[in-house]
């Protein structure tokens, strides 16, 4: 104890890494927030008997599949960006 110097504790200013592995895991986290959100939603709609925002989800990607084709095309190529050696 005291105001020795702590070797467990880094010097100076940490700067912050956007490395592959970051960015995947913010988006993974991302995603997994808007699904526990969409599952919420859904499950307090159909709880006071209203129809839940998914349905709308799902009527927007029927309404236009190639927009939706062409985001999976473009969250493909990230991913693939992300985790090709």
């Amino acid at each position: 104890m005291g105001s020795g110097i702590r070797p467990h504790i880094p010097d100076g200013a940490q700067t912050v890494n956007f490395r592959p592995e970051a960015i995947l895991s913010l988006i993974a986290t991302a995603f997994s927030l808007i699904a526990f959100l969409l599952m919420l939603e859904e499950s307090l709609a159909l709880r006071a008997g209203r129809d839940p925002m998914t349905n709308g989800v799902r009527a927007w990607v029927r309404r236009f599949p190639r927009v939706t084709y062409a985001l999976a095309v473009v969250i493909g190529m990230l991913l693939g960006h992300l985790l090709w050696p």
